[in-house]
C-alpha cells in the first residue's frame, strides 16, 4: 500500500493544531498532553512506514531533507530552552518529517552493514585479518602510526575530554548538570522576549539631522550565536551561489578583474577588516553620505547586525570558491541531456547543476557555519557580547586567570552545535548520489556570453557589491598609510605617510609581537610537517580501513572544532597536567606561552598541511615502492630515499599554507597569549589595541594587517608560480 507525500504534512497539522488548541484553551494539562505528542511524532514514523510511505520522497528532495536537519536543530534548542507557545507549535508540525527522515536513514544504514557482514562472512576469519594487519605494519610504520595518533590524541582529544569533565564540575551545593542548567535557562543566555523598549532599529536625532541605528534584538546569547550563524551560513551562501555561478557559466568584460576582487577579502586581517567595516556603516560612512545626500538620513549598522554583516562579508568567498569549483566540475553531457529534454533556465539550474555540485557547495557552507559560529573578532569590534564566542573569551579575560567551569560547558554547547551542524550536512550530502559520467575537462567551455539585461544586473548590482566586501582589505591600507584616519571616514592623500610601518620594525614594543608570530608559527609548521607526514603516509599506505579511516578523522577533524574549544581545552590541560610547572597557564609571570601556542598551532592548522602532503603520497604509485623493497631497501629508506624526494614540492605548499594560517591565528592566540601578554603573537596586540576602541595603534595594528596581507601573497605567488600547485583557500 502506497500513500500519498502529503500525508506527513497531514499528520504534522493535526499535531501541531492539537498542542495550540491545548496551550491556548487548556493550558492546565499541558504537562501531559506535551509528552504525548512527542511520542506520537515518533510512532507517526513507524505507522507511515508500515502503510507503505516512501523515504525516498525525503531522500532525493533537496528542499525535504535540508528541512528535516533544520528540524534536528530547531528541535534541540526548542526542548533545551523550554519555549511553547506557536514555536513549539511549529516544531509539532515538522517533528514527523525529521522522524521519518532519521527512521529512514537508520534503517537504510542497519540494512547496509547486514549486507556487509554477509559479504564478508566466511571469507576471511578475523585472526586472518589481524595476522595481515600485523604484517602490514613494520617497525617505521608502527612508529607513524604511533607517533601520529599519540600527538593528536594527547593534544587535541585530551584537551576536549578536559573541557567536558570541567564542565560538569558544579557550583557549590549545585547538580552536577548546574552549568548546563544554567546556560539553556538564564537570561543572559536565553530570552524569548525582548525588553520593553527594545528595538530592532530606532532613530537618533543628531541636531538636525536623523540617525538610523540597526543594531537587532538580543535573544540571549546563546539563541543569538544559533540565529547569527544560520543567518550569516544562508546570506553567504546565496552570494556564494550567484557570484560562482555567473563566473562560471558567463562572459562579460571585466570577468577576470570580478574574479579577483572577489577573493580580496580572503585575505585574513584580524580585527581590522571588522573596524573597516564598522567605519563604512557608520554616521560619518560613505555609506551615511550616500543616504543623506539622497534622502536626507545617516545609517549605522552596530550590534548583532554589524556583526553579521562583517561575517558575511569575509566568509563568502569561501563558499564561492567551492561552488565555482564545483560548478566547473559538472560534468556538461548531463546539462546537454537535460537541455535536449526541455530544461532551460532556472529549471536546468534547480534540477542538475544545482545538485551535481551541492557537495562543494555544502562543503563551503560548513566552514562558514564553524567560523561565524566561534568568531571573535567581529564581536569585540562591535562590542557585542552577546554571542557564546564573546562570553567564552570573556572568562579568559580574568585577572585571577582562572576559567571558570559555566565557560567550559559554554564551551562544550557550542562544540555540540558546530559538531552536530557538520554532520548533519555531511551525511545529508552523503546519503545522496552524485555520480556524473565524466567530471570536468570540457573541450567547449559552457561559459555563454551576457545579454544586455544580465549586463545590466552585473555591472550596476554584482560589481559595486563586489567592490563593497573588498573595500575592508583596501580600508586596511588605506588605515596603515594614514590616508584614511583612524575615526570616521575621510580620504586624505596629503597625510600619506610610512611611519606606521617602519615603527612595526622600529618599535621594540610592537617588533616583539611580530617576531613571536614569525617564531611560533615556524615551529609549529615544522612539528605540523613531521605528523603529516606520518599521517598522511599511514593514511596513503596501510589498507586497513579502520586504522586508516581513523588516522584520517584524526588529523582532519580539527577545522571542524571552533578554535576556542581547543583553546579552552589547552587551558584545563595545561593546569591540570603541569600545575605549578613553567606550562601551567595560573603559573601569572612564569607561564611558557610559546610552547603552548606551537602545539595548538599545529594541532589546529595541521589539516592544511595533512592535505597537501596525503595529495604528494597519493602522487607516488604504491609500485614505486614494492620494487625498492623487492630490492632489499627497508621501509626508511624507501620512504626517506625514494618517496619523500619525489612530493618534496607537496610538503612545501603545505608547510607554507600551514605558515599562513598559523601566523593569521585568532582564537588560541588572544586567549592563550592573554596569560603572559610578552610572548603573545601579533593577532593578540591587534586585539588589544581594537578592543579597547582607542585610536592610538589603530594605524600600526592595520600596518601589521598590511604585513600579513602581504605574507599571504607572498605565499601565494611561491605555491602557484613556484610550485605549480593550486593554491588551498579554506575550505577549497
Amino acid at each position: 500500500m502506497r500513500i500519498r507525500r502529503g500525508t506527513l504534512w497531514t499528520v504534522g497539522a493535526v499535531l501541531s493544531i492539537a498542542y495550540l488548541l491545548t496551550f491556548f484553551i487548556t493550558p492546565a494539562i499541558l504537562n501531559l498532553v506535551d509528552p504525548i505528542l512527542w511520542i506520537a511524532c515518533i510512532a507517526s514514523a513507524v505507522i507511515l512506514y508500515k502503510l507503505g510511505y516512501d523515504y525516498r520522497w525525503i531522500k532525493f528532495s533537496s528542499g525535504l531533507s535540508f528541512l528535516a536537519i533544520f528540524t534536528l536543530l530547531y528541535d534541540f534548542f526548542l526542548i533545551s530552552i523550554g519555549a511553547h507557545g506557536i514555536a513549539r507549535g511549529v516544531a509539532f508540525l515538522l517533528t514527523p518529517l525529521l522522524a521519518t527522515a532519521a527512521g529512514g536513514f537508520l534503517y537504510e544504514k542497519i540494512q547496509s552493514f547486514k549486507r556487509t557482514r554477509e559479504a564478508r562472512k566466511g571469507i576471511v576469519s578475523l585472526t586472518r585479518r589481524i595476522r595481515t594487519t600485523l604484517y602490514e605494519l613494520d617497525p617505521l610504520l608502527w612508529v607513524f602510526i604511533v607517533f601520529g595518533s599519540s600527538f593528536l590524541i594527547v593534544f587535541l582529544v585530551s584537551p576536549i575530554l578536559f573541557v567536558l569533565v570541567n564542565a560538569f564540575r558544579a557550583p557549590s551545593g549545585g547538580a552536577w548538570y548546574s552549568n548546563f542548567q544554567r546556560i539553556f535557562s538564564a537570561r543572559e543566555y536565553v530570552r524569548l522576549e525582548t525588553l520593553p523598549g527594545e528595538q530592532f532599529a530606532f532613530a537618533v536625532q543628531l541636531g538636525n539631522e536623523t540617525l538610523y541605528v540597526i543594531k537587532g534584538l538580543n535573544y540571549g546569547a546563546l539563541v543569538n550565536s544559533l540565529i547569527l550563524s544560520l543567518f550569516v551560513t544562508s546570506a553567504a551562501t546565496a552570494i556564494g551561489i550567484i557570484m560562482a555561478f555567473i563566473l562560471a557559466r558567463y562572459s562579460f568584460p571585466g570577468k577576470d578583474f570580478l574574479r579577483i576582487l572577489s577573493l580580496v577579502p580572503l585575505f585574513v586581517t584580524p580585527f581590522v577588516n571588522s573596524y573597516v567595516v564598522k567605519i563604512l556603516f557608520s554616521e560619518y560612512g560613505p555609506i551615511s553620505l550616500v543616504t543623506q545626500s539622497l534622502f536626507g538620513w545617516k545609517l549605522r549598522l552596530d550590534g548583532l547586525v554589524g556583526v553579521a554583516l562583517a561575517q558575511i562579508i569575509s566568509f563568502y568567498p569561501i563558499v564561492y570558491l567551492n561552488a565555482y569549483s564545483a560548478f566547473l566540475n559538472v560534468d556538461p553531457s548531463t546539462e546537454e541531456q537535460a537541455e535536449n529534454l526541455g530544461a532551460r533556465g532556472f529549471t536546468l539550474f534547480r534540477s542538475v547543476t544545482f545538485p551535481l555540485a551541492l557537495p562543494g557547495i555544502v562543503a563551503g557552507a560548513i566552514i562558514v557555519y564553524i567560523f561565524s559560529l566561534e568568531d571573535v573578532g567581529a564581536p569585540l569590534i562591535f562590542q557585542e557580547w552577546n554571542l557564546m564566542s564573546a562570553q567564552i573569551f570573556r572568562g579568559f579575560m580574568t585577572q585571577t586567570g582562572i576559567v571558570s567551569p559555566e565557560s567550559a560547558a559554554l564551551g562544550i554547547v557550542m562544540l555540540f552545535i558546530a559538531v552536530m551542524g557538520f554532520l548533519a550536512i555531511r551525511n545529508y550530502v552523503g546519503m545522496r548520489s552524485y555520480a556524473m559520467i565524466s567530471r570536468g575537462g570540457r573541450l567547449v567551455s559552457r561559459a555563454r556570453p551576457l545579454g544586455p539585461l544580465g549586463k545590466l544586473v552585473v555591472y550596476l548590482i554584482v560589481f559595486p557589491l563586489v567592490l563593497l566586501t573588498a573595500f575592508p582589505q583596501i580600508g586596511v591600507f588605506l588605515l596603515a598609510f594614514n590616508v584614511m584616519p583612524s575615526r570616521g571616514f575621510e580620504i586624505n592623500l596629503g597625510s600619506f605617510t610610512l611611519d606606521y610601518f617602519e615603527r612595526l620594525f622600529t618599535d621594540p614594543g610592537v617588533f616583539t609581537y611580530i617576531r613571536n608570530t614569525l617564531i611560533y608559527a615556524a615551529l609549529s609548521v615544522i612539528l605540523a610537517v613531521v605528523v603529516a607526514v606520518m599521517v598522511g603516509y599511514g593514511v596513503s599506505r596501510i589498507r586497513v580501513s579502520w586504522l586508516s579511516n581513523l588516522l584520517d578523522t584524526l588529523a582532519t577533524v580539527p577545522i571542524a572544532i571552533p578554535g576556542l574549544v581547543i583553546a579552552l581545552g589547552y587551558y584545563y590541560f595545561f593546569t591540570t597536567i603541569f600545575s605549578g610547572t613553567p606550562l601551567d597557564p595560573a603559573s601569572i609571570g612564569a607561564f611558557q606561552a610559546w610552547v603552548v601556542l606551537v602545539v595548538s598551532y599545529s594541532v589546529r592548522k595541521l589539516p592544511y598541511v595533512v592535505r597537501s602532503v596525503y595529495a604528494g603520497f597519493q602522487q607516488v604509485h604504491v609500485g614505486l615502492e614494492e620494487a625498492a623493497l623487492n630490492l632489499g631497501a627497508t621501509r626508511a629508506k624507501v620512504v626517506f630515499g625514494v618517496v619523500l624526494p619525489f612530493i618534496l614540492s607537496y610538503i612545501f605548499s603545505g608547510a607554507v599554507l600551514g605558515f599562513i594560517y598559523m601566523a593569521t591565528e585568532v582564537s588560541t592566540s588572544i586567549t592563550i597569549g592573554n596569560f603572559n601578554p610578552s610572548q603573545a603573537p601579533m593577532t593578540y596586540y591587534m586585539m588589544n589595541v581594537y578592543k579597547g576602541g582607542s585610536p592610538i595603534g589603530v594605524q600600526i595594528a592595520a600596518a601589521m594587517g598590511v604585513l600579513l596581507i602581504f605574507i599571504q601573497l607572498v605565499a601565494m605567488l611561491i605555491v602557484v608560480g613556484v610550485l605549480k600547485q593550486r593554491y588551498a583557500f579554506i575550505g577549497v
